[in-house]
């Protein structure tokens, strides 16, 4: 079990040639996530499930999007987002992308109705300016290039377009060690978990203008309802501390800026970088 565990799980151990270039490819990523799609994704979820909802949970409310406005989901996996999306936003216009091709024909089948195309997590078949908003879910961490594919998501998005991104932190490693050997998880295939200097780092060179960071989910989903009423203490104090990279799941709320006259689309110095006064 631990080597299996093992194989599957490539951790941060990739070399890195800079901060946004990573070692392992888009072909590794895809084999990955097809070969545990057809019956090992969906029964670790059932172990993780609360881990797993939460992300949709946290993610879908903060986007600000009108009621026919344009949406692109990435990664998509097997549509898991789906719904919560269509309950908030019924008659948006929703693209999936997905990187997995086992994965994009077992979510044709579950959402017929919905629009999905492929991606290789570094770059976007669409056209400048085509969404008002993106969804982006635990993905980041998985592209072999996050600088290009952050630059590809300013792209498709409108002036003053919304990025609404999760991803683990750095610390997170720990977890999913923890998860893989006694929770039944699938591991995560080539990643880098980075940390949310990091992340914050990328979204500033890319030139996107961050109006938020939340740190979520200090304790895993699946330790009972004390736990969790706990996890939600804690998720309220360490914002106001610098150890909310501790937290499992982070999540950031940033924006395309609006074009201005001798300007092309910097970083306003006015973005706030936190909810609350310090941060990792």
């Amino acid at each position: 079990m631990r080597g299996r565990h093992a194989k599957k799980s490539t951790r941060a151990s990739h070399a890195m040639s800079s901060d946004t270039e990573l070692s392992f490819t888009s072909e590794q990523v895809e084999a990955f996530w097809s070969s545990v799609a057809s019956h090992e994704y969906d029964a670790a979820h059932e172990h993780l499930r609360g881990t797993h909802v939460q992300r949709f949970a946290i993610s879908v409310p903060r986007l600000s999007l009108p009621p026919d406005g344009k949406l692109l989901n990435i990664w998509s996996r097997q549509g898991e987002a789906i719904p919560f999306i269509r309950g908030r936003f019924p008659h948006a216009e929703l693209v999936n992308a997905e990187s997995s091709r086992v994965r994009l024909r077992q979510a044709r089948a579950r959402f017929p109705d919905e629009t999905f195309i492929a991606t290789d997590l570094q770059s976007i078949d669409r056209p400048d300016g085509a969404f008002d908003a993106i969804l982006s879910l635990e993905m980041l961490e998985h592209s072999p290039s996050p600088n290009r594919i952050l630059t590809e998501m300013l792209r498709v998005l409108t002036p003053g377009g919304q990025l609404v991104l999760t991803c683990p932190s750095a610390v997170s490693e720990l977890h999913l060690w923890f998860a893989d050997r006694f929770l039944g998880n699938h591991g995560e295939g080539p990643h880098r978990f980075a940390s949310t200097r990091t992340v914050k780092s990328m979204l500033k060179r890319t030139g996107f203008e961050l109006v938020a960071h939340r740190a979520t989910l200090f304790i895993p989903g699946e330790l009972g309802a004390a736990m969790q009423k706990l996890n939600r203490v804690c998720e309220w104090l360490f914002q106001w501390f610098p150890i909310n990279e501790l937290g499992i799941r982070q999540l950031f709320d940033a924006r395309k800026p609006h074009e201005r006259e001798g300007t092309t689309g910097a970083h306003s110095p006015g973005a706030r970088d936190s909810e609350g006064p310090n941060d990792a």
